[in-house]
């Protein structure tokens, strides 16, 4: 009986393998955040799940929303360069225009997609109270 009874004390234990990169990883939060590894993994954890899916509703809508974009530019770049096969295709500097607008979509496209993520990020890195000093975060402390 005292068997069972020390068995229910016990706590549930994680035993994971990780490639050598994430071991990387691991020690470099350890080293940031100045934790032991096993509060680190706990509080990412929590975390995760207090923070939600790394896209919400609106974010997955915008991502759907970007990749129609990105798929008509694929079709643009692709007339262009059927165009270019043909011997149909006008000047280099006759297209600049085509390219700037190319690029400036592109582009808004990045910069959407890495705010999505990075916004991400830190909501997880707060909720897992897992904050850089500040010396390392180029602020002042509070």
């Amino acid at each position: 009986m005292a068997g069972s009874v020390k068995a229910s004390r016990r706590k549930p234990r994680l035993r994971t393998e990780l490639s050598e990169l994430d071991e990387q990883r691991l020690q470099q939060a350890v080293a940031l955040f100045g934790l032991p590894k096993a509060e680190v993994v706990r509080r990412l954890i929590r975390a995760s799940v207090q923070a939600g899916p790394a896209l919400s509703a609106d974010n997955t809508r915008a991502v759907v929303e970007l990749a129609s974009q990105v798929r008509m530019v694929g079709r643009n770049l692709s007339q262009v360069l059927k165009a270019i096969h043909r011997g149909q295709a006008v000047r280099i500097e006759d297209t600049e225009p085509v390219w700037r607008g190319l690029h400036e979509i592109v582009s808004v496209i990045n910069d959407e997609l890495t705010e999505m993520t990075v916004a991400y990020g830190s909501k997880l890195r707060r909720e897992a109270r897992l904050t850089l000093p500040a010396e390392l975060s180029g602020q002042e402390p509070r």
